[in-house]
């Protein structure tokens, strides 16, 4: 092999010493840096020479390869744990927001409300025929109806909020599987399949840890060195081409239901985690339960007291009124769908009572409601019904053009009362109500009322008109404070909204543990990701003296390879 050979040895040396002391010193420069994955060099020796029979002599040492130090498995698994913290977390913030905005437990929360309304009309039932009471109620009433509009207000902002921070996760998205799919490309022209580029692998993969905060991930490299990007068993990032994602909105019983779908065919996304799967489930099921939750007790709450304040009198009579209800089609039976009432007549009927002023005689008049469905002809219409009403003596009873029902006593001398209605009509139709709307939204204080509360229906009306000064349906409204209603699976209003809160307590509970279980998996398995991928300080420094030593090792036996090189020249 000779002398010649043996300065092949030392600078093979020192060349696989002086990229080993790169490869520590770039771990040592990156140590703090965040996403990057340490290296290690592996070195092998060179072929032997042989140098007679059965004499091999070494050739010195070859870089075998510059690998990043990575488990796949645990960064699968990490990625899936970031997915679900980030998912928790959002889900703990939001359920706070609706917890902030109902406030229950502080003194000014609805609970407290309702208890103050039903406190007034029991009030009110102590003395019907104090004005003071009356007015009393009124206050308490559109305190407890602001107050339901309002909370309304708030939990439908969040809503519009939480699908605007949709859209806006949806574009984060969409920003991380382009730069994925560009550095895809990078990556594949610069490590021809080999396993290079470590830096763009680490860039790609700080992407990829990125994305699983927005939505559950799984990730399967290629030959190339790209990779491809899935959300359950479908690609949002194929080959070097991102697909993209975006989301449709459809109405769904009148409820918008929003789903993400690819760009690329409009395949409907399996989102489960991540903030994107926090956001849909927060706004189709938390945010939409807590409105349902109070359009439920605002519904029940108007139909309830309505029911009873239209069959009652109060203080004076009306001579005209006016139903607040209307009726899309006035032609059909008032069960039927097709009028749009949000709750509909039974079959049965109800007393009119009209009374005259100057002699105090009263003419009661059985109006009956035909929804027995025997005879769909003769079913009762909001067309028929009027017809009916109108029939009684000294009474004009219409539809107003905007499907209403109207009644009218044919002079001032005559006055209207109501009583007895087992089929709910005038509580459906609005006529002689105490509350207006149909849910939270549009639920008030009747104005007829508000501007007279003389007019509250604080007694119930009979057959030869009620004595005004009993407290019958007072009591009989305050008492629908602990009433089980079968509307509400036999809660009452107060505990169906009590449940409601308890519900969204547990909801509350079960996210903050499920936020703290999700932090301390990812901790664990960023820690065990740092043991094997992370730089050591007091590792590198180690490598670092052994690599110098053995630099300086092969300078050293280059010097000597030289000195007997010049010895042997001298010679010659």
């Amino acid at each position: 092999m000779g002398l010649i050979g043996s300065l092949q040895v030392g600078r093979t040396g020192l060349l696989a010493s002086q990229a080993a002391l790169q490869v520590a010193g770039q771990n040592l420069a990156n140590l703090a840096t965040e996403g990057y994955r340490r290296q290690t060099i592996s070195l092998a020796p060179e072929r032997s020479q042989e140098i007679g029979p059965g004499l091999f002599l070494g050739r010195g040492v070859k870089i075998d390869s510059i690998t990043r130090v990575i488990d796949e498995a645990l960064e699968a698994r990490l990625r899936g744990s970031i997915s679900d913290q980030s998912a928790s977390q959002v889900r703990q913030q939001l359920l706070g927001r609706i917890e902030a905005i109902e406030n229950e437990f502080s003194g000014t929360d609805l609970s407290n409300a309702l208890n103050e309304f039903f406190n007034a009309f029991s009030q009110l039932s102590n003395n019907p025929q104090d004005i003071s009471n009356r007015t009393l109620l009124v206050e308490q009433a559109s305190s407890l109806t602001g107050f339901i509009r309002d909370l309304n207000a708030e939990l439908g902002n969040v809503q519009r909020q939480t699908i605007s921070q949709t859209d806006q996760t949806v574009e984060a998205v969409n920003d991380l599987l382009t730069r994925i799919a560009r550095l895809n490309t990078q990556v594949a022209v610069q490590s021809r399949g080999a396993g290079g580029a470590p830096g763009l692998r680490d860039q790609r993969d700080q992407l990829l840890s990125e994305l699983s905060q927005f939505l559950d991930i799984s990730t399967v490299e290629q030959p190339s060195g790209s990779v491809d990007v899935f959300v359950g068993s479908l690609p949002i990032v194929l080959n070097n081409n991102s697909r993209g994602v975006e989301l449709l909105k459809e109405s769904v019983n009148g409820q918008i239901v929003t789903k993400v779908v690819i760009s690329a065919d409009k395949s409907p996304l399996d989102i489960t985690s991540g903030e994107l799967g926090a956001l849909i489930q927060f706004k189709e099921q938390d945010i939409q339960d807590a409105l349902d939750a109070l359009d439920s007790l605002s519904a029940q709450l108007i139909f309830q007291v309505n029911r009873i304040h239209s069959r009652g009198q109060g203080l004076d009579l009306v001579n005209s009124v006016t139903g607040a209800t209307a009726v899309t089609d006035p032609t059909v039976a008032l069960n039927d769908p097709a009028t749009d009432l949000t709750i509909r007549p039974t079959h049965g009927s109800f007393q009119m009572h009209v009374v005259q002023k100057s002699t105090g005689q009263v003419i009661t008049t059985t109006i009956n409601i035909d929804l027995d469905g025997v005879n769909p002809a003769s079913d009762t219409t909001l067309v028929s019904l009027a017809a009916d009403i109108d029939a009684a003596s000294n009474i004009t009873a219409t539809v107003t053009s905007d499907g209403r029902l109207q009644i009218t006593a044919d002079t001032s001398d005559f006055q209207i009362s109501f009583s007895d209605d087992n089929s709910d009509t005038l509580a459906v139709l609005g006529i002689n109500t105490f509350f207006t709307g149909t849910d939270a939204f549009d639920i008030r204080v009747n104005q007829v009322l508000a501007t007279s509360p003389r007019l509250i229906a604080a007694a119930a009306a009979g057959a030869t008109g009620a004595n005004p000064g009993n407290n019958n349906n007072a009591l009989e409204i305050a008492a629908l404070r602990d009433l089980g209603l079968t509307e509400l699976n036999g809660l009452s209003l107060s505990q169906h909204w009590s449940r409601h809160v308890e519900d969204f307590a547990v909801r509350q509970g079960q996210a903050r543990q499920q936020f703290q279980a999700d932090t301390v998996i990812r901790e664990g398995l960023t820690a065990q990701q740092q043991s094997i991928s992370g730089v050591n300080a007091d590792e590198e420094a180690i490598n670092l003296i052994q690599f110098q030593r053995a630099f300086q090792a092969s300078a050293r036996f280059l010097t000597i390879i030289d000195e007997m090189l010049d010895t042997l020249i001298a010679a010659v």
